[in-house]
């Protein structure tokens, strides 16, 4: 087999990265939002609970595209000394899945009562998966994606974008192309959008700040949290 690691690299991997910079900042900002909402408060609660489920659910997808596109792809590849490095990030996932779940439970609860109580459990549950989503991004990023990016074709890769367009929610267009350019590399955002018709994307980019900007104004208190 071809040695990958010293392969000249066959995909750009970028975009990856990108949506990984907008996981890390939301999760490490979520656990603050929760607890700056007063006990009682579901007015206030109710949209907070919103972003913390439109989270969740952006990574629970985001993560089972990998499962179902990326993964058995790298296996039936890689030499046998890499193969546990594929199998890190499948046992990372499913920690993942399993804090998610619990997320679900404790942001039911939360959105329900909107009492302290059980705005801190949120919160720590939220605390807990930003620690395990920074270990699992930081792994990724550092092991795997050079690995895929030196064995898969560029429309091997473009699969992963595909389906996660494909299986996205419309109603969320928006505001996660938001959440993408927002800190994201802006070369690597405008390759994002570089097969989308000129006058629609001009509408996707004004679109996406200003949902973007409203979202983080609504959630954050600030237009740059």
């Amino acid at each position: 087999m071809t040695d990958l690691i010293g392969a000249e690299a066959r995909v750009d991997t970028r975009e990856m990265v990108l949506i990984h910079t907008f996981v890390r900042r939301e999760f490490r900002l979520a656990a603050g939002v929760v607890r700056r909402v007063p006990s009682g408060e579901h007015r206030r609660a109710e949209p907070v609970a919103a972003h913390v489920q439109f989270l969740a659910e952006f990574l629970h997808h985001h993560h089972t595209i990998e499962d179902e596109f990326l993964w058995p792809l790298l296996l039936e590849r890689v030499p046998d000394d890499l193969a546990p490095i594929v199998h890190l990030m499948e046992s990372q996932h499913e920690r993942l899945d399993r804090i998610l779940d619990e997320l679900g439970h404790r942001l039911g609860q939360w959105r329900t009562s909107a009492s302290a109580e059980d705005r801190e459990l949120l919160a720590a549950t939220l605390d807990e998966a930003y620690v395990h989503v920074v270990e699992h991004l930081d792994a990724e990023e550092a092991r795997l994606l050079p690995i895929a990016a030196r064995t898969l074709a560029q429309e091997e890769w473009d699969r992963l974008g595909v389906e996660g367009r494909k299986r996205s929610p419309r109603r969320h267009t928006a505001l996660t192309l938001g959440m993408f350019q927002y800190e994201g590399d802006p070369e690597v955002f405008a390759g994002m959008l570089a097969k989308v018709p000129a006058p629609i994307r001009m509408v996707l980019l004004w679109r996406a700040g200003s949902t973007f900007r409203r979202h983080a104004q609504l959630i954050h208190g600030t237009t740059t949290p």
